[in-house]
């Protein structure tokens, strides 16, 4: 498998979440979607533009084959693609905690504060939740990264007949 072949069938296959993905696909396309990434940040700096919008393009355009790449890479596995989703589960419940803990200090979640104080009102105990949420995430990266690094399951499993390398 080349870099372009895989490129290629990735774009192919980017709304397809059935069926298996073999390793070579998936790192791949993995590497295109970072250095892509990379690279046009890179132009973005030297051309002087602000806004990050050249990547954030990139990246919206290259999400969905990126996610049915890395779902048929699990399945390649033996393991459920939606396990993917778990990483992302958290980031989202990240996000609304942040939300609710801006809304918590717009309506005075600090309370009355003096030097040495912690901080009163709602926000109380949401920093061990905050830390909980990114040692989960840490922990769900890594073992996303193992499993997309595991051989493929030999055989014929529940997602279909083994990927045959051409």
């Amino acid at each position: 498998m080349t870099f372009t072949k895989a490129v290629k069938r990735g774009f192919e296959n980017g709304l397809k979440f059935s069926g298996r993905a073999r390793r070579p696909d998936y790192w791949w396309f993995f590497l295109f979607v970072f250095a892509g990434a990379f690279v046009l940040s890179l132009v973005q700096m030297a051309l002087g533009m602000t806004g990050n919008w050249l990547v954030r393009l990139f990246q919206l355009v290259t999400f969905v084959p990126f996610l049915a790449v890395g779902w048929r890479r699990l399945q390649d596995t033996g393991r459920p693609g939606w396990y993917l989703l778990v990483p992302v589960a958290i980031v989202i419940l990240s996000a609304i905690m942040v939300g609710s803990l801006s809304a918590s200090m717009m309506q005075g979640g600090f309370g009355t504060m003096m030097p040495g104080e912690m901080p009163m009102g709602r926000m109380q105990g949401q920093g061990g939740l905050f830390a909980l949420l990114a040692v989960a995430q840490f922990f769900a990266g890594i073992v996303i990264i193992w499993w997309m690094s595991r051989p493929s399951q030999r055989g014929e499993n529940r997602f279909g007949p083994e990927p045959r390398v051409k």
